[in-house]
């Protein structure tokens, strides 16, 4: 009967090892949410102000992107404000989350903000034209 007897040091290192890889793991994949979160967000900051330059009415058809977006979200976040503001060639949006984490808190928030500057193109296309003259860079194949 002396060889069936087995120590309980596994179970009292498992007891401390196991919740502590848990741990790591759910920490990990909330912090790797979170990224997700902020980066997606961000995206979907440029592509509405980006739409509301476009467009040319820059609050409201931001504003239905946004909207639009904000729906397609395959993990949405409960708590998400946004405010969308236009004045003539300028397009602002700030959009503002707050994840909970494991136990329940609201300690990962977030902010995003975005300012697009309509571009001319011709007085681009000038300037960018001065600035190579000047430089010497234009091209001498001839």
């Amino acid at each position: 009967m002396a060889g069936f007897r087995k120590k309980g040091s596994l179970t009292v290192e498992a007891v401390f090892v196991v919740p502590i890889c848990l741990l790591v793991c759910f920490l990990l994949m909330q912090s790797l949410l979170y990224l997700h979160h902020v980066s997606w967000y961000t995206a979907a900051a440029w592509e509405c102000a980006l739409t509301g330059l476009q467009e040319g009415e820059g609050t409201a058809t931001a504003q239905e992107r946004w909207q639009s977006l904000k729906d397609q979200q395959v993990l949405p976040i409960g708590r998400l404000q946004a405010e969308v503001t236009a004045s003539g060639q300028c397009t602002r949006i700030r959009i503002e989350g707050k994840m909970t984490a494991l136990a329940g808190l609201d300690v990962m928030a977030f902010a995003v903000s975005v300012k697009r500057d309509g571009a001319r193109p011709a007085s681009f296309l000038r300037k960018a034209k001065v600035i190579k003259t000047l430089t010497g860079s234009e091209d001498k194949t001839g």
